[in-house]
């Protein structure tokens, strides 16, 4: 009898070692530096960061560093992050939470411990896919804005020869300006200009018999472009240059409402440091409608304020503005807002912009 020898196939087990936590911000408006990785007993990934610094003149007293957005991949397991060159004006970033997306598209908010003595700011996650995109805001970059709508004209050219984009809506004896981006990192005012628009095109047969609309999308595309939370590619703050004009983007701004003339205009922005949204205006110089768009808004969404944040120092400060050209009015939105009863961050400047719209419609 024939003994049949069976042959055992011997697997060798092969040790994978996990890929490092790889950072990257080389995209549209992306904004970090990584500094280094390591990991702690227990075999958790802490990952040091830091945030780019902006081109900022050596005059500037408030040389913010607010702006980061960059993604994560290789995640597995706790994972900590650590910023550590966080700038702290005005208590801003007290109550901050840090914003996160699996996709970068739905954004949620996440619990951050804020150390304002060692300038950190500190997240934790256990992820629950490899890779997660995080950000002070959820970002709008430039390519989003110039979509926001249909065949817009080019009004100029910035430093780093991006278009400067506007679109005239309607034909209605009321002329309404809306200007967005001036400050790159406040991401919110674009979110807030989208929600505006959405609604513009919803009710545009029976407004636009009364007010012709000129809307700039993004006043400011090579800050948006570089990572910028303040700042032109040049390092000038736009919306101090309203008066003694040096940019490109403000004198093509400028040169279309010499031509077309304005009777209402919103400068669109956000703020690190409040915690309701609110309007405000160039001391001297208040709007005739202003007080009747601050009550609408603040019966229209409870979240916001009847009362302007800054106080008058701050205020006596802020000069050579669009306001102070145009005695318009600054919108503000809360940059640190919760997501309230909403699915995602946007959904509340988007609710911003609506109500905006519709205020309009009932003035």
């Amino acid at each position: 009898m024939t003994k049949t020898k069976r042959k055992t196939k011997i697997r060798k087990n092969k040790t994978k070692k996990n890929k490092p936590v790889e950072i990257s911000s080389d995209f549209e408006s992306g904004n970090i530096i990584h500094k280094s990785s390591k990991c702690d007993k227990h075999l958790n990934s802490i990952i040091n960061l830091e945030i780019r610094e902006e081109p900022y003149p050596k005059r500037t007293r408030r040389k913010y560093k607010n702006w980061f957005y960059f993604k994560a991949t290789n995640l597995k397991g706790k994972t900590k992050f650590n910023i550590a060159n966080i700038r702290n004006y005005f208590n801003d970033w007290k109550g901050y939470t840090v914003c996160y997306s699996y996709n970068n598209k739905t954004w949620k908010r996440l619990k951050t411990r804020v150390n304002i003595e060692k300038k950190r700011l500190v997240w934790e996650i256990n992820p629950k896919k490899s890779t997660m995109w995080f950000a002070f805001y959820p970002p709008y970059p430039f390519s989003k804005s110039k979509k926001l709508l249909p065949n817009m004209k080019t009004i100029g050219y910035t430093k780093d020869k991006r278009p400067i984009l506007m679109k005239k809506i309607g034909s209605g004896p009321k002329r309404v300006w809306l200007i967005s981006g001036q400050h790159s990192g406040e991401t919110i005012n674009s979110w807030i200009l989208e929600g505006f628009v959405k609604r513009l095109l919803e009710r545009k047969s029976t407004l636009s018999k009364k007010y012709t609309f000129f809307i700039v999308p993004n006043a400011n595309p090579d800050g948006n472009v570089r990572g910028h939370w303040y700042v032109t590619s040049k390092g000038i703050n736009l919306n101090r240059d309203w008066l003694h004009t040096k940019s490109p983007e403000v004198k093509a701004i400028k040169k279309q409402m010499d031509k077309y003339g304005y009777d209402i205009v919103f400068d669109i922005h956000g703020d690190e440091g409040c915690t309701k949204h609110f309007i405000l205006h160039s001391l001297g110089c208040k709007p005739p409608y202003f007080d009747g768009i601050n009550k609408k808004l603040n019966q229209k969404n409870k979240h916001f304020q009847l009362k302007n944040y800054y106080d008058d120092a701050y205020m006596k400060g802020a000069k050579d503005t669009l306001d102070d050209y145009t005695r318009g009015i600054t919108i503000e939105g809360c940059m640190k807002h919760p997501i309230y009863n909403h699915k995602t961050i946007q959904d509340e400047p988007l609710k911003i912009g609506k109500d905006l719209l519709d205020t309009l419609a009932e003035l």
